[in-house]
């Protein structure tokens, strides 16, 4: 149960936080020699697509509600929703055995952890937007994430940072970053239980899914803080990691 709420509480942090989960859950495997089972995965990813639903309900409320009204600006906004996801679908679909390949490869991680570090910190060095998503935000970010599925590549840092490079303003690339991410995040669940032949321990898997929401609620409420002055400190974290990993590697 130990190893379990360790993990949701990784998961809840990392998942959000831009320094990358793939990557820390790397690190546990290789160094702690603590390993997160594929139905457990799926479940941890779970609990942050509930975190993600929970946090951002109000404005996902109005989303859903302008779609049915057929409100202009919600329409627009769904197709900017639509538009980011298209890249990483398509990359994923072509790619995904050369993905596959690089989660086992500590050097990569290591190194993709500095890139996904130094892309963070560099938005220190651009103005503050003031813009909203529009379409060329929306595929900007879209190739954002789509690089992201790469072990160390934080999905987090490199959305919110690519919207911020594209001028959008921080509170809204924080917003979108997140209400984006919730068919890519329900997608790769769905694949990760895709031929698992049982659910384990009924009892860990809920532990694992609420300690993962709860510690990914406490995530998204830091980040939201942070997002409009100190988004870039977290640039500095990724490349300490990186640089320790290849340090000991």
């Amino acid at each position: 149960m130990i190893k379990v709420i360790l993990l949701g509480i990784v998961q809840g942090l990392t998942e959000f936080l831009p320094v990358s989960s793939s990557g820390h859950l790397a690190i546990l495997e290789h160094y702690f020699k603590i390993e997160e089972p594929v139905v457990m995965a799926a479940f941890l990813h779970l609990g942050t697509f509930l975190a993600t639903v929970i946090y951002f309900r109000k404005p996902l409320a109005e989303l859903i509600a302008g779609v049915f009204r057929r409100d202009r600006d919600s329409l627009r906004y769904l197709l900017f929703i639509v538009i980011a996801n298209i890249p990483i679908g398509l990359f994923a679909l072509f790619f995904r055995s050369t993905i596959e390949s690089t989660f086992s490869d500590l050097k990569i991680i290591a190194v993709f952890l500095g890139l996904s570090g130094a892309c963070v910190l560099f938005t220190s060095l651009v103005s503050k937007g003031t813009k909203r998503v529009g379409f060329i935000q929306a595929i900007v970010i879209g190739v954002g994430q789509m690089f992201a599925v790469f072990p160390g590549l934080s999905r987090s840092g490199l959305t919110i940072s690519s919207a911020m490079f594209s001028g959008v303003e921080p509170v809204q690339a924080f917003k979108f970053s997140f209400i984006m991410s919730l068919p890519a995040i329900l997608g790769a669940n769905l694949l990760e239980l895709k031929g698992t032949s049982g659910f384990g321990h009924p009892v860990e898997m809920f532990a694992g899914l609420l300690v993962s929401l709860v510690v990914g609620l406490v995530a998204l409420r830091l980040l939201s803080g942070l997002v409009k002055k100190h988004f870039y400190i977290f640039g500095f974290y990724c490349l300490l990691i990186s640089a320790l990993m290849l340090l000991l590697l």
